[in-house]
């Protein structure tokens, strides 16, 4: 009889163990591979950072992929759950007949200016005639804005130095282009360096573009509708922090990118939040995808009436 009051420790003490890792292993798994570790995609990291996937339920492991058609491949392949990238490069898939879809959104602004140094007198995107821009290699969604706006302003004789992207910058500190269109970080680190701020295409958009988004194969719904929503809800909550803990976001980006001068890292993440360039929440809107389309059916990619907004877009996450 002395044994019992041990015994039912012992067995208390296993039950509680059980229990516990039973709620452990409630967490299921899920693989993204991302395009690029980038600043636009803030909202992931915070979310990976603070606990908040976990605690929907959802271990994030994070994966570069190197570019977006490589993550995109993953998917297809099984190789990833997710991949986080420009939403075009998955639409062309499906237009290939790969069941991809989308189903959330990361960056709904359009993260790209055209910054020139001073001595250039170049104070408009009208006064870039005759001169030479430095973009990124297509493909790119900065250079096919870039192409669309001299088209559309009808601005001439604009040259083009295209080099590997986020390098962007080089031409212009050695005199080999007047201007440059850039994402963040070199926004900022460009204006660090004296550079000004010729034209911002978010002006024209607002923050309503899809320009990065959550994709995934139709059947991993299917399969897996629990992580997927759950995936979805860390994400919404990953994005509210970063508009409404601007301090917790700095801090997360500043330690996702040690390499890189703190005040650069801090007014790049200030620039994109001021501009509406992360998502508010993960929905997607008609009008955001329209935005993305007509870019690509501008530069001949997808023809008009090719696809819609029902046939590549799974909104998980409802307002």
């Amino acid at each position: 009889m002395k044994l019992l009051p041990s015994l039912l420790s012992v067995v208390v003490l296993f039950g509680a163990s059980g229990i516990t890792a039973s709620y452990a292993q409630k967490n299921e798994p899920a693989v993204i591979y991302e395009a690029f570790h980038s600043i636009q995609y803030l909202p992931l990291y915070v979310g990976i950072d603070q606990g908040i996937f976990a605690k929907h339920g959802v271990d994030v492991k994070l994966m570069t992929a190197g570019s977006g058609s490589q993550g995109v491949a993953a998917v297809i392949g099984g190789h990833s759950d997710f991949s986080l990238q420009d939403p075009m490069t998955a639409v062309l898939a499906y237009l290939k007949g790969a069941p991809i879809t989308t189903i959330g959104m990361v960056v709904s602004g359009v993260p790209v200016w055209v910054i020139a140094p001073p001595k250039n007198n170049i104070k408009s995107v009208e006064d870039l005639q005759k001169k030479t821009v430095s973009t990124a290699m297509p493909p790119s969604t900065s250079t096919y804005l870039f192409q669309q706006l001299i088209k559309d302003k009808a601005i001439p004789d604009v040259g083009l130095t295209t080099v590997q992207i986020g390098t962007e910058l080089s031409p212009l500190s050695v005199g080999r282009a007047d201007a440059a269109a850039v994402y963040e970080p070199q926004v900022s680190q460009g204006l660090a360096s004296g550079n000004e701020v010729v034209y911002g295409f978010n002006d024209k958009y607002k923050g309503d573009f899809m320009f990065s988004t959550i994709n995934t194969l139709k059947s991993t719904i299917t399969d897996k509708p629990e992580m997927v929503k759950n995936f979805i809800a860390g994400l919404a909550e990953a994005e509210s922090v970063v508009h409404n803990s601007p301090d917790i976001a700095r801090q997360v980006a500043i330690k996702e990118f040690p390499t890189l001068d703190p005040k650069v890292v801090t007014d790049a993440v200030n620039r994109l939040s001021a501009n509406n360039i992360y998502a508010v929440n993960p929905y997607i809107s008609e009008a955001a995808f329209n935005n993305a389309l007509s870019v690509q059916e501008y530069i001949g990619n997808i023809k008009p009436g090719q696809v819609t907004y029902a046939d590549v877009v799974d909104n998980i996450y409802q307002k």
